[in-house]
C-alpha cells in the first residue's frame, strides 16, 4: 500500500488532532506537519493502544485531553 500523507493532507478540510508519543515523534514532524496538524504529545510510552479494548483506549485519551 502506497501512503502519501502530503496529498491526504490537502485533501482534508476539518481539523485534524494526532495524538503523538512524546519519546517516539521526531521534531521533523513538527516543522513538516504543524500547520496541517494538531499535534497532541502524551506519555503513553507506546505507539500501541489496547485496540481489543475500545473503553480503555478512550480513558486514556480523556485522562490526555482531560
Amino acid at each position: 500500500m502506497h501512503w502519501d500523507m502530503d496529498a491526504a493532507l490537502r485533501e482534508t478540510k476539518q481539523p485534524i488532532t494526532v495524538f503523538a508519543i512524546r519519546d517516539l515523534v521526531a521534531r521533523e514532524a513538527f516543522d513538516r506537519y504543524a500547520d496541517h496538524l494538531d499535534i497532541v504529545l502524551v506519555d503513553l510510552g507506546s505507539h500501541h493502544f489496547p485496540v481489543e479494548a475500545p473503553e480503555v483506549t478512550a480513558r486514556l485519551l480523556a485522562g490526555v485531553l482531560g
